[in-house]
C-alpha cells in the first residue's frame, strides 16, 4: 500500500514538473525551474556562482586573539604549578587559598588578564607568579610576555 502511494505521490509529482517544463503550467512548487527552448522535458537547475573571499582578521581581533590564547597558557601554567605547590605541600587541595586560585585559573580561561584575574579571585599576584614559575618548568610549557 505504502508502495503505491509513493509511486502515485511521485508521478503526480514528475507531471507537474513536466507541464511546467513544457509550459503548460506557472511553477508553483518550484519558482525557479527554467523551461529548455527546445521543448524537452528535461530542467534546468538554477545555478549561482559564488566566491571565496579570505578577509584577513583586523589587527584588533588579532591582538585579542593572541591575548587570549596567552592568558590560556598562563591559566595552564598556574594549573601545573598549584599541582607542584600540593606536592611540595604549599597549598593544600581543598582549602580557600585552593579554590581562590581555581577561579583564578577559571578568569584567565575565560579572558581576563593575570592582574584582573588576581584582583577578582583575591589571590595575591606574588602567588600567581610562583605558581607560573613552577608551572613554567613541566615539558611543553612555552615562553610569552607577562604582563
Amino acid at each position: 500500500m505504502k508502495y503505491i502511494t509513493c509511486l502515485l505521490l511521485s508521478s503526480s509529482i514528475v507531471s507537474s514538473l513536466i507541464d511546467v517544463a513544457l509550459g503548460f503550467q506557472t511553477p508553483t512548487l518550484f519558482p525557479q525551474v527554467d523551461k529548455i527552448q527546445d521543448g524537452q522535458s528535461l530542467l534546468e537547475v538554477p545555478y549561482h556562482k559564488t566566491r571565496n573571499i579570505n578577509q584577513s582578521p583586523s589587527v584588533m581581533e588579532t591582538k585579542r586573539r593572541l591575548a587570549q590564547e596567552i592568558s590560556i597558557q598562563i591559566a595552564n601554567d598556574i594549573a601545573y604549578g598549584l599541582v607542584v605547590a600540593h606536592d611540595k605541600q604549599e597549598i593544600r587541595y581543598g582549602t580557600r587559598m585552593y579554590r581562590k586560585v581555581q577561579t583564578a585559573i577559571n578568569l584567565l580561561r575565560r579572558g581576563a588578564g593575570l592582574n584582573g584575574a588576581s584582583r577578582r579571585s583575591g589571590v595575591p599576584r606574588s602567588v600567581l607568579d610562583q605558581l607560573m614559575q613552577w608551572g613554567q618548568q613541566r615539558p611543553g610549557a612555552s615562553l610569552y610576555p607577562i604582563e
